[in-house]
């Protein structure tokens, strides 16, 4: 095993990923947020509304700013921020704890393409047969809205970016995180219980949450964080999990919006009546598939998550090594 155990005493308390969080987030919304803040401007200046230029440089409710602006440049703004903190993420972790990106990765050289889209495969296989269930059985509550204009210019945003956005949460989380919690309580199960518990929560403020409600809504970003930690634990990487969260996202921009969406876009189909309380079975089924396919063709062993994580490697004899 080589993800958990690459972890050395180097700045290894818990101050110092809290640092690094903390560091990465803030030059996100520093720098990440330029192409954000530029693209609410130029609509502005575009539309001559000075009041509303008023109230973005006086932080005026964001939400009613950005009524109306371009979707697509919209979902790229936002992108943007995660490519800046997975970069700044990056570069900290290796200055603060001389770990290279592959390292939280998989604790490798090379990232394992050939896993990234096994995963990606599954998890949008899954998805897609979801859905064509869901249309199929109730296609009353779709509503098809194809604007090659608007749709291709979504696809190559989503394609180009969103990969980028979930690879940034999953190095985060299920990378970086895992790592931390495992140097410390030398327990997988810590490891995935502890990024999964807090992955959910990262998405409090997000519209769905304030749309179907909390209890409804984090217990599902919970199972899902969940199932993608255990495939990461399991492969003794975060690839697979970096590509079905790929492929979650991006089915979710091109494929179905609705209302309350964290990505509201051009998609195909626009969901009418949604209703996530009775989805979560659902999410479970899906899960233990995608997991029980990926442990047949990679030949996983369970067994391995109440094996012990090894301490982290003493600096210097990391170096005589």
């Amino acid at each position: 095993m080589n993800h958990l155990e690459c972890v050395t005493t180097m700045r290894n308390r818990w101050y110092w990923y809290l640092l690094v969080f903390f560091l990465s987030y803030m030059v996100a919304n520093t720098i990440g947020v330029i192409p954000y803040v530029a693209v609410i401007a130029w609509s502005i200046l575009q539309s001559g509304d000075v009041l509303s230029m008023q109230g973005l440089l006086s932080g005026g409710d964001l939400a009613s700013l950005i009524e109306g602006i371009d979707s697509n440049l919209m979902l790229f703004a936002m992108l943007c921020v995660f490519a800046v903190m997975l970069v700044a993420g990056a570069y900290f972790i290796r200055t603060f704890q001389g770990r290279t990106w592959t390292q939280v990765v998989n604790g490798r050289r090379r990232m394992r393409w050939g896993h990234f889209f096994a995963g990606f495969g599954v998890w949008g296989i899954i998805t897609v047969v979801t859905f064509v269930i869901a249309y199929v059985t109730d296609r009353e509550n779709f509503e098809f809205r194809f604007d090659a204009a608007r749709f291709i210019p979504l696809v190559l945003i989503a394609v180009t970016m969103i990969p980028i956005q979930s690879a940034a949460e999953e190095f985060f989380f299920r990378g970086y995180l895992a790592q931390g919690v495992a140097s410390w309580t030398h327990s997988r199960w810590w490891a995935l219980v502890v990024p999964s518990v807090l992955f959910g929560l990262m998405h409090v403020a997000n519209p769905e949450v304030a749309e179907y409600g909390f209890w409804v809504m984090i217990p599902q970003y919970i199972f899902m964080g969940a199932a993608f930690g255990l495939a990461a634990l399991l492969d003794d990487g975060i690839e697979v999990s970096m590509g079905a969260h790929a492929a979650n996202n991006l089915c979710g921009a091109v494929l179905t919006t609705y209302q309350g969406a964290a990505l509201r876009t051009d998609a195909l189909f626009t969901i009418r009546e949604l209703d996530p309380a009775n989805e979560l079975p659902g999410m479970i089924a899906a899960g233990a598939i995608f997991v029980g396919v990926l442990a047949y063709l990679y030949k996983w062993k369970f067994g391995v998550m109440n094996s012990r994580v090894s301490p982290p490697v003493p600096v210097v004899m990391l170096g005589k090594a």
